[in-house]
């Protein structure tokens, strides 16, 4: 004879393994939902490093005196014979200004620092919860 389709274990199986299935899903979907969030404030935060290192080296580059290589000199000449007279360096920036400038810079490279240090916080953070919720995710044998 043939066993019945349908008999009280399982049918009281299937709702059983349906409950588990429905709860791996609801896990899984609240994972993803956390990695979104997690994703999210990583990419901000890398956002926000990139536009501070950027920043800073625009500002580092607008602030700094032109390399050697670049200064021009200038030549005065003379109107009537059109010789050369004498030749104008390009003129030194102060003791001050370079003090200001190293002064900034320090302060900018320190906030890069502080949001570099914040990410990487963020990311162990993330990698420790995934690794305490994959723990959580083992199937259970019965």
């Amino acid at each position: 004879m043939l066993p019945a389709l349908s008999s009280p274990n399982t049918a009281a199986r299937k709702e059983q393994l349906q409950q588990e299935a429905q709860e791996y899903k609801n896990k899984i979907d609240t994972q993803v939902i956390t990695l979104k969030t997690e994703a999210t404030k990583v990419g901000t935060a890398t956002l926000v490093i990139g536009g501070v290192l950027f920043g800073t080296y625009l500002l580092f580059r607008w602030l700094s005196p032109a390399d050697k290589k670049t200064k021009v000199k200038e030549i005065v000449y003379d109107e009537n014979t059109n010789l050369p007279l004498a030749v104008k360096e390009p003129k030194e920036e102060s003791w001050i200004i370079s003090s200001i400038k190293g002064y900034i810079m320090s302060f900018l490279i320190a906030i890069a620092k502080d949001k570099i240090l914040e990410a990487i916080s963020l990311m162990k953070e993330s990698i420790n919860a995934d690794a305490d919720d994959n723990n959580n995710l083992t199937p259970t044998t019965e």
